[in-house]
């Protein structure tokens, strides 16, 4: 049902031997190339030629605080890759991760046989293809997340949808991402209408919202590196590598369709419902911008 067959100039920037090209995906390409370039310049030298990105922080916390350069490899590691108390207390947290037990849950459900005798497997063509989430795909029109490919999967064989954002279904999201570790993001752009999917999910990162006239590039490509009190600004760069997470302030596991909703939600305005066309295609857009990153969820986040 599931199981898959198929600023700056573009230049021939690849990670872990990943290429991209096509003829729908050139303006993308631009984009991604152009964020990596941002974000590696930016955590390139706070207090040097990059400290025009930290106007707002204190230069002995940064010799003190702050890793750099950051390769571009680590940025999938969240504020872990640049902020050393972050980095140090993740990696305290992570000797006994809070999500294993979820994990295992998450295992179990995926490998319990629903009514009619059938399962996941049924589905999915192993349980190893967070990688290949999301997609678009030119049948349906539509982006398809893996959220929404459970839970379709789910009722084809006669069971109820699980309630999307946490739960049972972020438990299977966090098996089915551990066991796709170690793979390569690469989201394609297959035509015209996938393209425009894009175009409409970044705009949806640019559009300034809500009563604080907020976007999610004022906190998470402009903001980036600083703090709001205590909490660091994660970068854009490589955030979808790890959900879904165990966060400390929802005490479990989380989606990434959960994440997105409650950054939209911050920005003044009523809460999205997760899996609608506009929150799929911003995870769309989001995701293609890590294309070339490797899988390393479930992790803990703040």
């Amino acid at each position: 049902m599931f199981k898959k067959t198929g600023k700056i100039i573009l230049a021939a920037i690849t990670l872990s031997g990943v290429a991209y090209a096509g003829e729908f995906n050139t303006q993308a390409e631009k984009d991604r190339i152009a964020m990596q370039e941002y974000f590696l310049e930016k955590f390139s030298d706070p207090l040097g030629k990059s400290s025009k990105y930290f106007p707002y922080v204190d230069k002995e916390e940064i010799k003190e605080k702050y890793i750099w350069p950051v390769k571009l490899e680590d940025f999938a590691h969240g504020t872990a890759a640049w902020y050393k108390p972050t980095k140090e207390q993740l990696a305290q947290i992570n000797d006994f991760p809070p999500y294993e037990i979820p994990l295992d849950e998450g295992r179990e459900l995926y490998n319990t046989a629903f009514a009619n005798g059938k399962s996941y497997a049924d589905c999915f063509e192993k349980p190893g293809v967070k990688h290949e989430y999301p997609y678009f795909d030119v049948e349906r029109n539509e982006v398809i997340t893996l959220g929404q490919a459970i839970n379709e999967c789910r009722e084809a064989n006669g069971e109820t949808p699980l309630r999307y954002g946490k739960g049972d279904i972020a438990k299977i999201m966090a098996y089915m991402a551990y066991e796709s570790r170690g793979e390569v993001i690469n989201v394609e752009i297959p035509n015209e209408a996938a393209k425009q999917a894009y175009e409409n999910g970044k705009k949806m990162f640019y559009k300034q919202r809500g009563y604080f006239s907020l976007n999610c590039v004022e906190c998470h490509v402009d903001g980036s590196g600083q703090r709001i009190r205590a909490e660091a600004l994660s970068p854009t760069l490589g955030q979808v590598t790890h959900f879904p997470v165990y966060r400390i302030k929802w005490g479990g596991l989380g989606t990434m369709q959960r994440r997105l909703a409650g950054c939209v939600r911050d920005t003044g305005v009523e809460k999205p419902k997760m899996q609608t066309k506009a929150l799929k295609e911003l995870e769309f857009f989001v995701t293609y911008m890590s294309n070339g990153f490797e899988i390393n969820g479930p992790d803990t986040r703040k």
